[in-house]
C-alpha cells in the first residue's frame, strides 16, 4: 500500500513539474518583438512602471496579437497588464531598475486567439453599495454591501446615509489606499496601512448604520488616518471663482465606475454632469488610478464649457512643515509634512503638478492649493501619502522629503522606451 501511494505521488509530482515548465516555456508563440527600456537617472527606481504603447508594437509587427501576449526579461515571464483607454491601448508592468541601468523585454505573441494569465493582483478598486436597501429616516437601510462596476448616484444620497461602503469608491496598492466621498463633499481621503498587502475588500463591510465607523480606530491592516472636513483633503477637486475655491458640491448628475482592476493598474471613473460653479455648468471627468508598489494617485481630468482652471490642493492641519520644491523642472511639488494623522502619528502628504499649468499657488484658511490652466480641456496632476506606521516606511521629514524628491525625479525623467 505505501508502494502504491508513493508511486502515485511521484506521478502527482512530475504532472506538476510538467505544468510548470509549459507554463513558462512551452506556449507555442507565434514571435516576438524586443523592448529596451533605460533607467535615465542615478537614482534606482524600485517597482517603476514601464509603458508599451501597442500602436508602436504594430508599427514594428503589423501581425502584433495584444490579445495573447506575454512579456519576459531572459527566461523570467514578467505579470503585465493591458490598458486600453478611449484613444490608445498600452501593456504596463513593473519592474526593479538600478541607476543608469538598461534592461531588454521580450514581448511573446501568439498568431490568434487570446491568452490570459493569472497574476497577483497588486493593485485594487471597488465601490460597494447596498442593493434593495430602503431609505427611511434620512438613511439607506439593509444587511451588506455588494460590488458593482459602475452605479447612477441618487439623487436623494448624502452624507453619512449608509449607501455606500466607507462613503464611496476606494483605490489602493499594497503600500496605501484612498477612498473618496461620492457625495456633495467629493473630498479624497487616506487609509494607511500597517501591513504591506491590498485590505479594502474587508474593510467597512460590516459599518452598515453610518454611526460608528470601524476604520476610524486602529486595526490590524491599519486605519483612516485623515481628517478632511471642509477641506480639499489630498488632491480634491475645485475652482477657484471669485477668489474663493468651489468644490464639487451641486451637479445635476454623477455616475460612478471602476474602469480597471488588475494586477498592475486600477481606476475609478467618475463623470459629474452639470456641475454648478456661479452661474456656469461644467461636465466632468475625473479619472484617478494607482499602479503597483506605488504611494502615488494620478489624476486625469477633463472639463468642458471653456473652464479657465482647475484648482486643488491639500488640508492645512496643525503642527506640519509646508515644503515647496526647488528642482528646476516643470513637474513641482507643494507637500506638508507633521502630525496630521487622526492617530497623532506623522505623515506627509504630496502634490505634484506641471509647471507649464500653473495659474497661481496660494493658501487660505483650510488649504495650500495650485490652480492649473487646462489645456484642450484636460488637466493631469498626482497625489501620495506616506505614514510612519507602514511597515519600512518614512520614519521623518528628511526621508519623507527624499521620497518625494525621488518621485519628482521619476515624473520629470520618464523610462525610456526603445521598440526593436
Amino acid at each position: 500500500m505505501l508502494k502504491n501511494n508513493v508511486s502515485v505521488l511521484i506521478i502527482i509530482c512530475a504532472l506538476i513539474s510538467s505544468l510548470s515548465a509549459q507554463n513558462q516555456n512551452e506556449f507555442n508563440f507565434f514571435d516576438e518583438i524586443k523592448v529596451e527600456v533605460k533607467n535615465p537617472t542615478e537614482i534606482e527606481r524600485i517597482d517603476e512602471l514601464v509603458s508599451i504603447n501597442i500602436s508602436k508594437l504594430t508599427t514594428v509587427k503589423k501581425n502584433f496579437n495584444k490579445d495573447g501576449f506575454v512579456i519576459y526579461e531572459n527566461e523570467n515571464e514578467i505579470p503585465s497588464q493591458l490598458n486600453c483607454g478611449e484613444l490608445n491601448c498600452e501593456i504596463i508592468f513593473v519592474c526593479d531598475f538600478k541607476p543608469n541601468e538598461i534592461k531588454i523585454f521580450s514581448v511573446n505573441y501568439l498568431e490568434k486567439g487570446k491568452l490570459r494569465r493569472n497574476y497577483k493582483n497588486r493593485t485594487y478598486a471597488e465601490l460597494a453599495m447596498k442593493f434593495n436597501a430602503v431609505y427611511k429616516d434620512k438613511k439607506f437601510n439593509g444587511d451588506g454591501f455588494q460590488n458593482f462596476t459602475k452605479v447612477l448616484v441618487p439623487k436623494i444620497h448624502t452624507d453619512h446615509d449608509a449607501l455606500f461602503k466607507y462613503e464611496g469608491p476606494g483605490w489602493e496598492s499594497e503600500k496605501v489606499g484612498y477612498r473618496f466621498y461620492l457625495d456633495w463633499r467629493n473630498a479624497t481621503d487616506i487609509f494607511g496601512k500597517k501591513v504591506n498587502e491590498l485590505v479594502l475588500s474587508k474593510v467597512g463591510n460590516k459599518d452598515v448604520t453610518a454611526i460608528e465607523d470601524s476604520y476610524h480606530n486602529m486595526l490590524d491592516w491599519g486605519m483612516d488616518i485623515f481628517k478632511v472636513g471642509n477641506s480639499l483633503g489630498i488632491g480634491s477637486i475645485g475652482m477657484v471663482e471669485k477668489g474663493k475655491i468651489e468644490m464639487v458640491h451641486k451637479t445635476n448628475e454623477i455616475t460612478c465606475e471602476i474602469t480597471e482592476n488588475g494586477p498592475i493598474f486600477s481606476q475609478v471613473k467618475t463623470s459629474y454632469y452639470g456641475w454648478i460653479v456661479s452661474e456656469k455648468k461644467y461636465d466632468l471627468v475625473s479619472n484617478l488610478s494607482i499602479n503597483a508598489g506605488s504611494r502615488i494617485t494620478n489624476v486625469n481630468l477633463t472639463i468642458n464649457n471653456g473652464a479657465k482652471n482647475i484648482t486643488t490642493g491639500l488640508a492645512k492641519h496643525p503642527d506640519t512643515d509646508f515644503i515647496k520644491s526647488k528642482q528646476n523642472s516643470d513637474w513641482q511639488y507643494i507637500a506638508l509634512y507633521g502630525k496630521q494623522t487622526l492617530n497623532n502619528d506623522n505623515a506627509g502628504i504630496v502634490l505634484f503638478y506641471k509647471n507649464s499649468d500653473l495659474i497661481s499657488q496660494g493658501e487660505d484658511e483650510l488649504n495650500y492649493y495650485v490652480s492649473l490652466k487646462p489645456k484642450n480641456s484636460k488637466v493631469n496632476y498626482a497625489f501620495a501619502a506616506a505614514w510612519e506606521l507602514e511597515p519600512n516606511g518614512v520614519k521623518n521629514k528628511a526621508g519623507f522629503e527624499k521620497y518625494i524628491n525621488d518621485e519628482l525625479t521619476k515624473l520629470n525623467y520618464p523610462m525610456v522606451v526603445t521598440i526593436n
